[in-house]
């Protein structure tokens, strides 16, 4: 058993303690430590803030198991070492297995048709993504082969709908410039997300720009003079001292063109479905990201991802193109979006 097994025992909480310690020291000295250590170093922490996040529950749904043999007292012992071992194999599993999941994209293709009864009507491919977390452990390279893909798609316009960047490491590592290579004839356009606003609603807003996006702040563009895109600050706004307008105020009352919202967090949507919107992108959720957590999200929001309809007005939650924290996910692939608009 393990506690018969010194050697073990003390290795695996040696282990244990350097992987729980790596996280705090990339924060707390960051800037003493070598970049590749950091990297590492951060990859290894959050791995395993996610394993112990993950495991937990699963622990505790055989904690009433072990108690009911303790209660009987019939001898039976359990076998500790093969039950660490296995939980060894499953956590090995997860983070092997979420790892390759989070660093693989898909494309989704999605349709949607706002003609009125157009008979002139011309269709756009307008891609969108959201959540790609630039920064940390969205290097250059990850956050390059995004842009590959996404310019891989031919898009007229494309929109990124809050959390782009994660932390400063964005502009320090290059990660951010990588977004200026996006092709778009019709433009680029962002909103900003919470992490966005943790940063700094100035300095997101300055590093966006240098990229050649607009960034859209209750504020809206027309694009190809046939659809308008609406771009509302996000909930954490008053962080820095920001707001949010009533969504009202921001579509023109003369407006006759469809319209098509960016709102990173999928909060109040009715509030779109009044605005007479046609299509809502957010995203915010990245689905859990990790299970359990999807059900807490699921509890959180009235759609937590994927396609939704209220009225005559449709929805989008993405799920992310990168993640957040630990290079894991296991409730969803990350996703860019191509969306084809018939106006």
């Amino acid at each position: 058993m393990l506690a018969d097994n010194p050697k073990i025992k003390r290795g695996v909480l040696l282990a244990t303690d350097l992987m729980t310690l790596s996280l705090p020291v990339t924060i707390f000295f960051r800037a003493d430590l070598p970049y590749l250590l950091k990297i590492i170093m951060q990859g290894a922490g959050y791995s395993w803030a996610a394993i112990i996040a993950c495991m937990v529950p699963i622990g505790l749904c055989f904690e009433p198991i072990r108690l009911g043999l303790k209660l009987l007292g019939n001898g039976f012992r359990l076998p500790r070492l093969k039950i660490f071992a296995v939980l060894c194999l499953v956590s090995a599993f997860m983070a092997i297995g979420g790892y390759i999941n989070a660093t693989s994209p898909i494309v989704k293709e999605l349709e949607y048709d706002f003609t009125n009864g157009n008979k002139n009507a011309s269709e756009y491919r307008v891609v969108a993504f959201t959540d790609l977390h630039a920064g940390k452990l969205m290097t250059p390279d990850r956050v390059g082969a995004i842009v590959n893909m996404v310019n891989a798609l031919k898009p007229d316009a494309v929109l990124m709908v809050g959390d782009i960047l994660d932390d400063f490491d964005a502009e320090y590592t290059g990660s951010a410039d990588e977004l200026s290579r996006i092709k778009a004839p019709l433009g680029k356009f962002a909103v900003l997300g919470n992490h966005e606003y943790y940063l700094g609603e100035n300095w997101s807003k300055r590093l966006l720009q240098k990229q050649g996006i607009t960034v859209l702040s209750d504020s809206y563009a027309v694009v190809d003079g046939s659809l308008m895109l609406v771009g509302r600050n996000d909930y954490a706004a008053p962080i820095r001292n920001g707001n949010r307008v009533n969504l009202e105020t921001i579509i023109p009352k003369n407006n006759k063109l469809p319209v098509i919202l960016l709102d990173h967090t999928p909060r109040e949507l009715d509030n779109a479905q009044n605005a007479g919107v046609a299509l809502q992108i957010s995203g915010h959720t990245h689905n859990g990201q990790l299970f359990p957590f999807n059900y807490v999200v699921e509890r959180l929001y009235e759609k937590k991802y994927g396609t939704y309809r209220k009225n005559e007005t449709n929805y989008y939650i993405s799920c992310g193109a990168g993640f957040w924290g630990p290079p894991m996910r296991t409730n969803s692939r990350p996703e860019i979006l191509l969306m084809k608009i018939t106006l």
